[in-house]
């Protein structure tokens, strides 16, 4: 679904399914290198988000074609792109793909950034990670639910 969402105005059927099938590969090498490099990150998030994210930036300018290979339809849907005589703008795909680039380079960026004052903020404030002994326990154990919602023999 993340890999789709940059490109589901103006990719076509076949296209949308290439691209959801390529952001699940891509997906599960991002998933497997994150847990070999020993992120946590138990939800996958970075994965999901952030890798199939990239992706799908960099998907909606390589699958955005219809009336062939030169046409970009861009914010237009699946009308292209017009110059201002009102032909059609071909040629641009390269400079689509730049662009891209370029945002998911902008996004990278700002989250890049705003993450690690906020984790320092945190870190700073000793709110970043639990005690070692709830940890160990469990934190949805040790905090966050009564005691009896593990007790099934009641």
């Amino acid at each position: 679904l993340v890999s789709i969402t940059a490109g589901c105005g103006n990719v076509e059927t076949g296209s949308a399914l290439t691209i959801g099938f390529l952001g699940g590969i891509i997906y599960m090498g991002s998933s497997m290198l994150v847990e070999k490099a020993g992120i946590d990150d138990p939800v996958d998030a970075s994965s999901v988000h952030g890798s199939c994210g990239i992706w799908g930036l960099l998907a909606a300018a390589l699958f955005d074609w219809g009336n062939g290979f030169d046409h970009f339809h861009g914010w237009d849907g699946f009308t292209c792109m017009k110059n201002d005589d009102g032909t059609c703008r071909t040629g641009i795909g390269g400079t689509a793909l730049g662009v891209n680039i370029a945002m998911a380079l902008v996004i990278m960026t700002w989250v890049g950034f705003f993450s690690t004052v906020i984790f320092l903020a945190l870190r700073a404030s000793g709110l970043l990670r639990v005690e070692p002994a709830k940890e160990k326990k469990g934190a949805d154990e040790s905090s966050h639910s009564p005691s009896k919602a593990y007790n099934f023999s009641s």
